[in-house]
C-alpha cells in the first residue's frame, strides 16, 4: 500500500532537502525531479534541483531549471542568487553580475548577495565597488569572516593599510588563530616597513600551523629583505623539506 504523501510534491522536496543537507546531491536530484513530475512549476523543486545539478557538474541542465524558475517567478530572489552562482561556475562574470543586480533589486537585505557581488567586483579589479558591497554585507552580517577578509585584501590592494588593518583586527577578535588573517597582518606590517611586527605575526601563525609552506617562504623572504640571510636560508630549507614530504 502506497504512502499518501507520495502524491504531494512537497514530500519529495523535503526528501531532497534531507539528502542535500547530508551532501548527497546526486541522490537528492532524483527526489526533486519526482516533485517536478507531480508539479512542473514547483518553485522549491526547480531551484533546489538547479543547485544540486550545479554542484554535481551538470551545468546545462542546472541552467535550464534555474532559468525556468526565474521566468516563472521573476521576484523569487533565491532563483537569481543561484543562477548567479551557476554563471560563476561557467566563468561568465557579466551574466553573474546581472543576476546579483536583479537579486538586490528584489531584496537588498540579503548579506550574501552583497558579498557575492563584492567578490565579483574584486575579481574584476574594481576594488572600490567591491569595498562598498562588502561594507553593506558587513552591515547586515558584521562577524562574517570571509567578507572581512576579502574587504581587507581590497583595501590592501588600494594601499589603504589602516582600513585593511581594521578588517584583519576584527577577524582576529573573532578568531585569534586565523592564520590567513595573521599572514595578511604580516603583509600590511611589511608594507609599512614594520618588519619586526611582521615577523611576530608570521611566527604567531607558524606556532598555530608550522607546516605552512607559504608562511615559511614568506618568513624567508622577509628575513632576506632585512639582511638575516642565515635564518632566511633555514626557513627556505624548512619550506623545501615540507614540499619534499608532500611529494613522497
Amino acid at each position: 500500500m502506497g504512502n499518501d504523501n507520495e502524491n504531494d510534491p512537497q514530500y519529495w522536496v523535503n526528501m531532497g532537502y534531507s539528502l542535500t543537507a547530508e551532501g548527497k546531491d546526486e541522490q537528492a536530484i532524483k527526489y526533486y525531479k519526482k516533485a517536478l513530475e507531480l508539479d512542473p512549476e514547483n518553485d522549491a523543486a526547480l531551484i533546489n534541483l538547479g543547485i544540486a545539478l550545479c554542484k554535481s557538474g551538470e551545468l546545462a541542465e542546472a541552467k535550464r531549471n534555474l532559468l525556468y524558475a526565474t521566468k516563472l517567478y521573476p521576484d523569487y530572489v533565491e532563483a537569481w542568487i543561484n543562477l548567479g552562482y551557476l554563471y560563476g561556475k561557467e566563468n561568465n562574470p557579466d551574466e553573474e553580475m546581472n543576476c546579483y543586480d536583479k537579486a538586490l533589486d528584489i531584496d537588498p537585505s540579503r548579506a550574501v548577495i552583497w558579498h557575492n557581488r563584492g567578490y565579483l567586483y574584486r575579481q574584476k579589479g574594481r576594488f572600490k565597488e567591491a569595498i562598498s558591497d562588502f561594507q553593506e554585507s558587513l552591515r547586515l552580517r558584521p562577524d562574517h569572516i570571509p567578507t572581512l577578509s576579502y574587504k581587507a585584501i581590497a583595501h590592501f590592494l588600494l594601499e589603504q593599510f589602516d582600513d585593511a588593518d581594521k578588517c584583519l583586527d576584527a577577524i582576529l577578535a573573532i578568531d585569534p588563530n586565523n592564520t590567513d588573517a595573521l599572514g595578511n597582518k604580516a603583509n600590511v606590517m611589511s608594507k609599512r616597513g614594520k618588519f619586526d611586527d611582521a615577523l611576530k605575526y608570521i611566527d604567531r601563525s607558524l606556532r598555530i600551523n608550522n607546516k605552512s609552506i607559504e608562511m615559511w617562504k614568506n618568513k624567508a623572504a622577509l628575513l632576506r629583505w632585512v639582511g638575516d640571510i642565515e635564518n632566511a636560508d633555514k626557513c627556505d630549507e624548512e619550506a623545501n623539506r615540507l614540499e619534499s614530504d608532500i611529494k613522497k
